[in-house]
């Protein structure tokens, strides 16, 4: 998503301050104040149903409304996610609802490339070769993008970062033979620079072995949200930045690189604190790496924003035990731990606790940086061995051991359990289903219960035809659960549709309800054209705080002859209390408009 502000709406945004300071059911500002009563605001050839006043209310205006009591709100048909509807027919947030989660991405080690594994069919959909060799990582954005490592050749001159897009609908045509050439099977696999789904490589100067992808949203949604909500006065220019979208990369050679992920370019290398054998990112913008078989550490990339600040940046030390761990580096732009059970795989939790796997000892390894010093470092009843770890949406944790089984953990309590899946990676998906990938090749799948010991394992549920050395967020969940991000879902007015007819719009209103420790932005962005609008830029117009309410907020400033608007839920609560999650709900939503018969 793009969220930028929309210049002509700056006076009206600051006018919808007083409108959104928990006051919820007062009206906004009220539209343009130039019309006299009875008038329509556009005078070529006039409204065609209702009047505006001199307070800036709309007599008889038509209204819009999606949710219960207009459209039902469909999450499936509109662009959505994280999102359901309950019995009512409201909005609320469900994790297992991620339209951008479809699809796993595991290496193919030899090929050298990536493997395309549709989660709703279980099959693999597209085999794409790399620029680089030995691949190994992947990690997958907030747009569903896959980004794969390559450790090199066994010479050190085939490395680097290959890009591969979700969708081959959404592929550029760079040939102009008018379709999109890309792998659509298994056996389907296309010749280096070929498929065009593959949008970039790029190379770096030695093995990559650790890969994060970082999303960034424009609007930074709390912050804007708690000032609507306070006192201060509501600045537009918070809101033009749009998103943004990263990778940061790194390798056993000792660097680490953030990347533009919409166009490789490399926009800064520094020093690791520790040798990057894995890489995942916390909620606060901490880059966690761990090292092989050793200590982990992190960037904090919110202070390491430039090359040269970055790498002139002291790297905080840090030995740890199980009875002191103190928060020393915690402050740090750099910070390297050590003293702990060795380590391979490495992810991060939605409650921000890092997990590692262990190795050259089994170990399944938590460490808890928002804990007290001696309850930092702890380890869970059963270990892993040799492979990658994962977290899931409902508190456990998932650890592969080489050659043998997948550990099950209780992130809180530590205990543990095995199960006899061979496996070499371990990914997790939007419906809390476990995939264990096999070192020849592969996926068993594991559908959890809700006790510890309650797993369904289907043994074999794919082969890849290929060696899986793979690990890492292969489904992109990790990335999105770990830095809470907000569910959304957007609705398409267009109400206007008559010989010469264009609308003029006059409100957004709202009906609904936001418990304790949430809020609900709305976003608008208009054009004339389908087309022009999937690339208009985002305004926020309103912030809703608890406890929710019916209100309303102008967006008279528009001019286009399509309105898009998108609700976010922010501050969702704690995604792990299974069927209890803390969510605010959407009753509905509409617009209020006229449209204009033009001469």
């Amino acid at each position: 998503m793009q969220a930028k502000h929309l210049g002509c709406l700056g006076l009206v945004l600051l006018l919808l301050v007083t409108g959104c300071k928990g006051e919820l059911g007062m009206e906004g500002s009220g539209g343009n104040n130039d019309v006299k009563d009875g008038q329509a605001p556009v005078q070529d050839g006039g409204a065609i149903d209702g009047t505006y006043t001199s307070s800036g209310t709309c007599a008889g205006c038509p209204e819009e409304q999606h949710g219960i009591g207009g459209t039902p709100f469909d999450p499936a048909a509109n662009d959505s996610d994280f999102v359901t509807t309950d019995s009512d027919g409201a909005l609320v947030v469900d994790y297992k609802q991620s339209a951008l989660s479809r699809y796993m991405w595991v290496a193919d080690t030899n090929l050298p490339g990536v493997v395309k594994i549709d989660l709703t069919t279980m099959a693999i959909v597209g085999r794409y070769r790399t620029g680089g060799s030995n691949t190994s990582r992947t990690t997958v954005n907030a747009l569903g993008e896959a980004f794969i490592g390559s450790r090199s050749d066994g010479n050190g001159t085939k490395t680097g970062v290959t890009k591969i897009l979700p969708d081959g609908k959404g592929c550029p045509d760079r040939n102009n033979d008018g379709v999109v050439t890309t792998s659509t099977g298994p056996d389907d696999v296309l010749p280096w620079g070929q498929d065009e789904c593959v949008e970039w490589h790029v190379e770096t100067e030695g093995d990559i072995r650790g890969l994060a992808a970082q999303d960034i949203a424009g609007t930074k949604h709390e912050t804007i949200c708690k000032g609507f909500a306070g006192s201060k006065e509501f600045d537009p220019k918070e809101i033009t930045a749009l998103d943004e979208h990263y990778v940061w990369v790194g390798g056993i050679h000792g660097k680490v690189y953030k990347l533009d992920a919409k166009t490789g370019k490399i926009l800064l290398k520094t020093t690791a604190p520790v040798q990057v054998y894995g890489a995942a990112l916390s909620g606060d913008g901490k880059l966690w790496v761990g090292a092989g078989g050793g200590g982990f550490g992190f960037i904090d990339t919110k202070q390491c924003t430039d090359e040269t600040t970055c790498e002139a940046a002291t790297v905080c030390t840090q030995t740890c035990t199980e009875q002191s761990c103190p928060a020393t580096c915690d402050t740090a732009v750099k910070a390297a731990y050590s003293g702990m059970l060795g380590g391979y795989g490495i992810t991060v939790d939605y409650k921000q606790r890092v997990w590692r796997s262990g190795y050259p000892t089994a170990a399944t390894m938590r460490y808890d940086p928002g804990a007290p010093a001696d309850q930092r470092l702890a380890y869970a009843k059963v270990g892993a061995y040799g492979g990658g770890i994962a977290a899931d949406a409902n508190g456990w944790v998932w650890g592969a051991s080489l050659g043998s089984a997948v550990v099950r953990v209780n992130g809180d309590t530590l205990d543990g359990t095995t199960i006899p899946a061979n496996s070499k990676g371990i990914a997790v998906d939007a419906q809390g289903r476990v995939l264990a990938v096999q070192y020849d090749g592969y996926v068993h799948l594991i559908e959890p219960g809700q006790t510890i010991t309650d797993n369904k394992l289907t043994v074999n549920a794919l082969t890849l035809k290929g060696i899986a050395y793979a690990y890492s967020d292969m489904t992109g969940i990790q990335t999105r659960l770990a830095a809470n991000e907000p569910g959304w879902y957007r609705s398409l007015f267009n109400p206007c549709t008559g010989l010469n007819e264009t609308p003029t719009w006059h409100t957004l209103k709202w009906d609904v309800e936001a418990p304790t420790g949430t809020w609900i932005m709305f976003n608008v962005r208009t054009a004339d054209t389908p087309e022009d609008l999937k690339t208009a830029t985002w305004s926020t117009v309103a912030c809703i705080s608890p406890p929710g309410g019916k209100g309303q907020a102008s967006i008279a400033a528009l001019s286009g002859k399509l309105v898009e608007a998108e609700v976010r839920f922010i501050a969702t609560g704690d995604p792990a209390k299974a069927g209890s999650v803390q969510s605010a709900r959407i009753k509905a939503f509409s617009v209020v408009y006229q449209c204009i018969k033009v001469d």
